[in-house]
């Protein structure tokens, strides 16, 4: 079973960094998602 994209992102931050910790990158990933998320939601409200 593949992992949950927001994990293998999270995992993916701390491995090409050194300076984030699990809870620090998580909550980085989720806001890069929530942004696409709610800029797609945006944008088909334009369509």
């Amino acid at each position: 079973m593949a992992d949950n994209p927001l994990i293998r992102f999270t995992n993916e931050l701390m491995r090409l960094t050194n300076d984030l910790d699990q809870a620090t990158a998580a909550d980085f990933v989720l806001r890069v998602y929530e942004a696409g998320r709610d800029a797609g939601a945006a944008r088909e409200d334009e369509d």
